[in-house]
C-alpha cells in the first residue's frame, strides 16, 4: 500500500482553475442552454477562469453534446483552450496599429504645417486690420455706430475661420481613443477637403467633390478615416506635380454600392507602373525620396478594421482612383 501526503498530491496534479466569481452568471446561464438542448447551436465562447492564487485568465470553451454509434445522447463533449496569450498578442498589435496612425497623423500635420500657418495668418491679418480701422475711427471721432457694423462682422467671420482651422488641426492631431461613431462619410469630406484645400491651392491644384445625397451613415472613427482620405488626397496631388497646369485637377466622388458606401479620389497624374503597383501597399515601400512608406500600409490598416476594402484602379484618360469602400452602418450592425 502506497500514500502520498496532501502537499504531494498537490505537486502531482496541481489545482485545477476555476470560474471567476464575476462571470458566474454568465457561464451558469451557458450550461443551463447547453442542458436544454441548445449546444448545436452555440459557437465557441470566451470566459474567464480564475486559478486558486486569484488570477485571471481567458479561456475559449466549445461544447457539444456525445453521441455513440446509434445516435443517442450519451453525454458532453467540452473543450478548453486558454487564449490568454494570443489575446495579449493582439492587444499589442492594436497598441502598435494605433501608434503608427498617431505618427502617420503628426508626420501629414508636419508636411502640411507651412501652409496650414500661412492659411491661418490670413484671417488674422484680417482681423487686425479691422480692429486698427475701428481703433482709428475712435481716436479721431470720425464714423458713428452703425460704421462699426460692418468691420467688426467681417473681424467676427475672420475669427470663427481660424477657430476652425485650429479647431480641425487639433482634433485631427490629438491623441485619443479609437472612437466608432455613426458618421456621414459626405462630411468627413468635407473636412478632409478643408483641411487640405490650402496646400492645394498652394500647388495650383484643383479639387472638385460629387457627393451622392441621401447617402447612408458608416460606423466609423471620423478622425481616422479622414486621414485616410488626407493621404489618398495628397498622393494623388504628389502624382500629379509634372502635369500641366490646366490638368491638375483632383476629383472626389461618394456613392451608394449595395449595402456599403464608398469614396473615390481620382487623379490625373501618370497613373501607378505595374512593378510598383504591386508592392505599393507593402510596409516602408514608398516612391517618395523623402517618404517613410507607410501611409497607404497605415490607411489600408485603417479601412480593415472598420470592415472595408482599399484598393486602385486606372482611371480612364490616364491617371489612377483609389477606392475606398466601408459597410453601412446598419448593414455592419445586423452582420454583428
Amino acid at each position: 500500500m502506497v500514500g502520498w501526503s496532501a502537499e504531494e498530491l498537490m505537486a502531482m496534479h496541481p489545482p485545477m482553475p476555476y470560474w471567476a466569481p464575476e462571470h458566474a452568471e454568465q457561464i451558469r446561464a451557458l450550461h443551463d442552454g447547453i442542458l436544454a438542448g441548445n449546444a448545436e447551436k452555440r459557437e465557441a465562447i470566451e470566459l474567464t477562469f480564475m486559478r486558486r492564487d486569484g488570477e485571471r485568465f481567458d479561456v475559449l470553451i466549445s461544447e457539444a453534446p456525445l453521441v455513440d454509434a446509434e445516435g443517442r445522447h450519451v453525454g458532453w463533449m467540452s473543450s478548453v483552450l486558454d487564449v490568454t496569450e494570443s489575446k495579449q498578442a493582439e492587444a499589442l498589435y492594436r497598441q502598435q496599429q494605433e501608434q503608427l496612425q498617431f505618427t502617420g497623423r503628426l508626420i501629414t500635420m508636419g508636411e502640411m504645417a507651412s501652409t496650414l500657418a500661412h492659411e491661418l495668418n490670413q484671417p488674422l491679418s484680417a482681423i487686425s486690420s479691422y480692429s486698427t480701422a475701428c481703433l482709428n475711427m475712435i481716436e479721431t471721432g470720425q464714423g458713428h455706430l452703425s460704421d462699426f457694423r460692418e468691420p467688426l462682422s467681417k473681424m467676427n467671420t475672420q475669427a470663427r475661420r481660424a477657430g476652425t482651422i485650429i479647431r480641425r488641426v487639433h482634433e485631427f492631431v490629438r491623441r485619443s481613443e479609437p472612437q466608432r461613431v455613426r458618421s456621414a462619410l459626405n462630411d468627413i469630406v468635407d473636412d478632409a477637403v478643408a483641411l487640405i484645400e490650402a496646400d492645394a491651392r498652394k500647388r495650383n491644384i484643383h479639387i472638385t467633390t460629387s457627393q451622392a445625397p441621401d447617402l447612408a451613415d458608416v460606423l466609423a472613427d471620423r478622425v481616422m478615416i479622414e486621414q485616410v482620405l488626407l493621404n489618398l488626397i495628397r498622393n494623388g496631388m504628389d502624382a500629379m506635380a509634372g502635369s500641366s497646369a490646366e490638368k491638375r485637377r483632383l476629383q472626389i466622388d461618394t456613392r451608394a454600392d449595395g449595402g456599403d458606401v464608398q469614396v473615390a479620389v481620382r487623379d490625373s497624374g501618370a497613373g501607378i507602373p505595374l512593378d510598383i503597383a504591386e508592392k505599393l501597399f507593402a510596409p516602408f515601400f514608398t516612391t517618395k525620396p523623402d517618404g517613410m512608406g507607410m501611409g497607404l500600409n497605415i490607411c489600408r490598416s485603417i479601412v480593415e478594421l472598420h470592415h472595408g476594402r482599399l484598393w486602385f484602379e486606372a482611371a480612364d484618360g490616364g491617371g489612377t482612383v483609389f477606392i475606398l469602400k466601408l459597410p453601412a452602418a446598419d448593414a455592419q450592425a445586423l452582420s454583428t
